[in-house]
């Protein structure tokens, strides 16, 4: 489709530059980007993790912090973005140009109920009164496929990664704006459910007319769905690249030696959890069930992988192993000892040997801090180290997490995806734990980031056993040594990870469908 001319352009963006100087010196993250973007037009924006594409969708809506510069023109219908007071960008922001964000959980007040969130931009935008924007919002809720009766008063903190991702795409969508910047839109999300947000932002383009500007680094998506793409250098070079194949069999295996009898460090029986209905009016086939009689076995020196679609209980199984949730029966060994039975002052003790990496990095970093803050500050929380110390741990971690301490004064906010997954490892590697819960630490992240993170795992599972929660199963067969597949709250198989991985035989229906449906997501043109 040929580029379509400035006089047509609903969006035209001329030489976007993004410099971060926060830190003192300014780095270059958007360096003279031109695009336009016609009505009823998916454009694709692709590039690796750190090329600036998230700092380009925030640019145009003036939604980078006050230390950022940002230079060019955006012009949205004749206006330049760029040059508008706060006041008329907030008339334009979710009315004209909605974005869905790549980690929803920071668009959604976790103290909010769904449905109030959601309606809260037709508040903002419309004159609707509460009955049509109950309507409206339960409208919104069922074509992102989830149910208006169950979701619309639920909190955030209930849903799974993927759930959370459709409810912030309903929410970007229920204006129904004519420009809608979705930064990678399926992050995180199983095939399955790729495959249905795709499907659904390609109706909404069909039926509404409404111009996409797609940004993701997995080249099937963009082929599947944009009508031209741009691609955005590597950080570091300035001329044109290949991007790496999305599929993960590029990536080689390595042979598993884990022995099946190995001695286990953590081992959970019969473990369930449960969430009530709320409100005045409780109804009980309203409870959902996160974990339905778990077993598991991590050995020490290991790394396991527990795979499953989203909703399966995955989060909620490494969330009740790490004691964030409280499990309504069963029993987590940890080291021979029943974590579930200890005090308060002995847990205490037990919680630095067992580390939770959070699914979305931005959650769980302060933006305030800088990268060596956010690093040691477990140390501060824990008090046994003084000042000197605490910063030769933090540096030591950065350096074994691949970064570099000399940009370790930048804010959070100033790193790419993969740099803040490896920033969010070397933080809970400051108080040496046994285990680490790494909760959909490579969604997100292009083959080379997320290659690079699983060579780090590598390096540390002799010292550290490691639990990798994935929807991918063939991207962590090539580095675990035993897989746990999970599906309705329940470990359905576990063995070791050549053989449920290779063998189908081994797999439930469902969990055949679950691959079948990734080897859908194919570029439109060879449908």
């Amino acid at each position: 489709m040929p580029a379509p001319s400035p006089n047509r352009a609903l969006l035209e963006v001329r030489d976007l530059t993004v410099s971060y100087s926060g830190s003192g010196k300014p780095r270059l993250a958007v360096g003279g980007l031109n695009f336009n973007i016609a009505p009823g037009e998916v454009l694709g924006i692709q590039g690796p993790s750190g090329c600036g594409k998230t700092s380009t969708a925030l640019a145009l809506l003036n939604l980078l912090p006050a230390d950022v510069e940002v230079t060019g023109s955006v012009l949205f219908q004749n206006k330049d973005l760029l040059t508008l007071s706060e006041s008329v960008l907030r008339k334009i922001r979710g009315r004209e140009i909605a974005i869905v964000y790549q980690e929803p959980g920071l668009a959604l007040n976790p103290v909010m109920r769904v449905g109030d969130q959601i309606a809260e931009v037709l508040r903002a935008h419309s004159s609707q009164n509460s009955r049509q924007r109950r309507d409206r919002v339960r409208q919104m809720l069922t074509s992102v496929r989830l149910n208006p009766d169950r979701f619309y008063g639920a909190y955030p903190h209930e849903l799974s990664g993927g759930e959370r991702h459709r409810v912030v795409l309903a929410q970007a969508l229920v204006c129904s704006p004519p420009l809608v910047i979705a930064d990678e839109p399926t992050a995180g999300l199983d095939p399955a459910l790729k495959r249905e947000i795709l499907d659904l932002i390609a109706n909404l383009r069909r039926e509404s007319g409404a111009a996409f500007l797609l940004i993701s680094h997995d080249r099937t998506v963009i082929e599947r769905l944009a009508d031209r793409r741009v691609e955005l250098p590597n950080p570091g070079r300035s001329h044109a690249y290949a991007i790496a194949p999305t599929s993960s069999t590029s990536i080689s295996r390595r042979p598993a030696r884990l022995s099946p009898e190995a001695e286990p460090l953590i081992t959970v029986r019969n473990l369930s959890k449960w969430y009530g209905s709320r409100g005045l009016f409780r109804r009980k086939q309203a409870e959902k069930r996160g974990l339905d009689c778990v077993d598991l076995r991590i050995p020490s020196a290991s790394l396991v992988a527990l795979v499953g679609p989203s909703g399966s209980g995955k989060s909620t199984l490494a969330r009740c192993l790490s004691l964030l949730e409280k499990a309504e029966a069963g029993e987590i060994f940890f080291a021979g000892k029943n974590l579930l039975d200890l005090t308060t002052k002995e847990l205490r003790e037990h919680r630095p040997l067992f580390q939770y990496i959070a699914q979305e990095s931005s959650e769980a970093l302060n933006p305030r801090l800088t990268a060596r803050e956010a690093v040691e500050e477990p140390l501060l929380i824990r008090g046994n180290c003084n000042l000197d110390e605490r910063r030769e741990r933090a540096d030591a971690v950065i350096r074994q997490v691949g970064l570099d301490p000399e940009t370790a004064n930048r804010s959070c906010h100033e790193f790419s995806g993969g740099q803040r997954q490896r920033m969010l490892i070397a933080r809970a590697l400051t108080l040496k734990p046994r285990l680490l819960i790494l909760d959909e630490s490579l969604s997100g992240l292009d083959p080379e980031t997320q290659c690079g993170i699983l060579d780090l795992l590598l390096d540390l599972k002799p010292t550290i056993a490691q639990l990798l929660i994935s929807h991918d199963i063939e991207l962590v067969a090539s580095h675990a040594d035993s897989i746990a597949v999970m599906q309705d709250g329940r470990i359905v198989e576990h063995g070791l990870a050549k053989q449920i991985a290779e063998d189908p035989e081994h797999w439930s229906t469902e969990h055949v469908l679950h691959v079948a449906a990734r080897q859908e997501l194919v570029p439109a043109e060879a449908e």
